[in-house]
């Protein structure tokens, strides 16, 4: 294990320049902070395949920099979306929502009144994707580390607030006592089937998340001998929270502002099933059965996991879930990625370009990392895939499974 230098914590703070960059362009308006903010979001996409892997552990000897660098986020996602609820309440009824442009000229100078006085449509969908984008960095990618530090009452507050934003609020519930006990199974709403789309997968899932995660809850509180239907019910609390949230946009920004919302909120639920699809797409595992290296697909690459803290080394991830995204091992000898996770999301999003990046590893994986068991489950969704190639495959496994004994003659008919 190498001892880590004080300039690796740096590259970390990626997501906070994001948060940074969004809070600042949607109070300034600011179009030099917005190329700026391009030019970041370009620099990581370039920087992605250049800058190659990292499959080293360190030695942090000032660990709680990162937890800093989470609470700071959660920090900027917030005033992100104050941000947003000015702008459109000021676009609602020309006011000074909390008097922050006074306040802000008063101390500073700058006139926002001014700077905002010919916002449009434009402006208005800056601003909402500025909010979007935290909002689903702050859930499912700083939210997700902080909402497995559950001996930590502040880290799993913040986990759940700004999962409020986006109405994730039962992300924190579902991922941690769900989606960690059943990834490759048919109840994972977390887990892409082959041969699916992502959007199909957004569709069939979306609805999954909340019937998985009422299931889970209903279990928890029946265990405590505590009613569902009461405030000891996590998800009825997030839900009154989201409520609210909704009350108080309509209230503040009226019927337009509400209707930016709804498009930053589909936005931000859109970006995290693309975030999720590729990490266990097309793996199969027998439920019960432990979770292992090769039931999540791996990505070493150095800035995806500046980027989302750590969350490329997965298998380690779902092997230890306590363990800090700066802690994880990168288990290369498992399912692996070659592209970094934006290039291997960008590729997602075109069906022929994934169903050809991914047959030839869904059938190494077949070959090389599936138990018995797993390759009838494999055999099945190939059949079921409507992939071709995947559809040929599983005849061949069914002819090897039949040689193996794993099914009878008439099974392999």
């Amino acid at each position: 294990m190498k001892k880590a230098s004080l300039w690796m914590y740096l590259p970390y703070c990626v997501p906070m320049a994001v948060a940074l960059f969004g809070a600042q362009l949607v109070f300034t308006n600011s179009s030099s902070i917005g190329y700026g903010f391009i030019a970041l979001l370009a620099t990581v996409a370039i920087l992605e395949p250049l800058l190659g892997e990292d499959n080293e552990t360190y030695e942090w000897q000032f660990p709680n920099v990162f937890l800093g660098m989470m609470y700071l986020y959660a920090m900027g996602t917030f005033a992100t979306f104050l941000g947003f609820l000015w702008v459109m309440g000021h676009a609602h009824n020309g006011g000074d929502l909390l008097s922050i442009a006074a306040m802000t000229q008063a101390i500073t100078g700058f006139d926002m009144i001014a700077v905002h006085a010919n916002d449009g449509l434009f402006e208005y969908a800056i601003a909402t994707l500025m909010f979007s984008i935290t909002a689903t960095i702050g859930t499912v990618s700083i939210g997700h580390e902080l909402c497995h530090r559950t001996h930590e009452t502040l880290s799993v507050f913040f986990a759940r607030a700004m999962g409020t934003l986006a109405l994730f609020s039962y992300y924190a519930v579902e991922h941690p006592y769900g989606h960690h006990l059943t990834a490759g199974t048919p109840h994972d709403s977390s887990t892409a089937l082959r041969g699916e789309s992502v959007t199909t997968f957004f569709f069939r899932t979306f609805k999954q998340d909340y019937e998985i995660v009422w299931e889970i809850e209903k279990i928890r509180l029946e265990k405590l001998n505590l009613p569902l239907w009461s405030h000891h019910n996590r998800l009825l609390r997030g839900y009154a929270a989201e409520f609210l949230l909704i009350l108080t946009v309509a209230a503040l920004t009226g019927f337009v502002g509400l209707l930016f919302f709804s498009a930053a909120i589909l936005n931000a639920h859109w970006g995290y099933k693309v975030g999720v699809y590729g990490q266990h797409y097309g793996i199969v595992r027998v439920p019960e059965t432990p979770l292992e290296v090769h039931h999540s697909w791996g990505c070493t690459n150095k800035v995806t996991n500046w980027f989302v803290d750590g969350i490329g080394r997965h298998a380690d991830h779902h092997l230890v879930p306590q363990r800090e995204f700066w802690n994880l091992e990168p288990y290369r000898e498992g399912p692996q990625y070659e592209y970094g996770y934006f290039k291997t999301m960008a590729i997602a999003r075109r069906k022929k370009s994934w169903d050809k990046l991914m047959v030839p590893k869904l059938i190494e994986w077949d070959n090389n990392y599936a138990t018995p068991e797993e390759k009838l489950l494999a055999m099945a969704a190939n059949e079921k895939s409507g992939i071709p190639e995947l559809i040929e495959h599983a005849k061949q496994q069914r002819q090897e499974l039949k040689e193996a004994g794993l099914i009878t003659d008439s099974e392999a008919a």
